[in-house]
């Protein structure tokens, strides 16, 4: 608070929206929280198959999941997408496969050189 037992930051201006506006918003608000409301009831009506038709129909639905199917055709690779793969697929393959290795070459060399008895060995059943 200021001095003068004012505040100093008022959340409803923060979007510098008049009250119309802020009314226009909430309305809008209401009509997509209906649409919501409406398509969840369709699209979960056990008897939606005995009726017309039989399927419901959404644009933007459609839209979405046509996108999905042809993300693939659609995919241009870069620089960055590059190094993202590179990242995600061939360095944590290529660490583990290094870990697995080391791992097996030093247990190789302790049971050679005679440091690990066989009856001790964890896996003497299995090699």
């Amino acid at each position: 608070m200021a001095e003068g037992g004012q505040r100093l930051w008022d959340p409803w201006k923060m979007y510098d929206a008049n009250p119309e506006e802020m009314r226009a918003m909430k309305e809008r608000a209401k009509m997509r929280e209906a649409l919501k409301a409406e398509w969840t009831k369709k699209y979960t009506n056990p008897y939606k198959s005995s009726h017309p038709g039989g399927f419901l129909h959404d644009p933007a639905i459609q839209r979405f999941m046509s996108l999905k199917a042809t993300q693939a055709e659609h995919f241009k690779g870069t620089f960055r997408s590059a190094i993202a793969a590179i990242c995600i697929f061939a360095v944590p393959v290529g660490l583990l496969t290094w870990g697995c290795v080391r791992h097996s070459e030093y247990k190789e060399s302790q049971y050679r050189n005679g440091k690990v008895m066989y009856k001790d060995r964890p896996d003497r059943f299995c090699y």
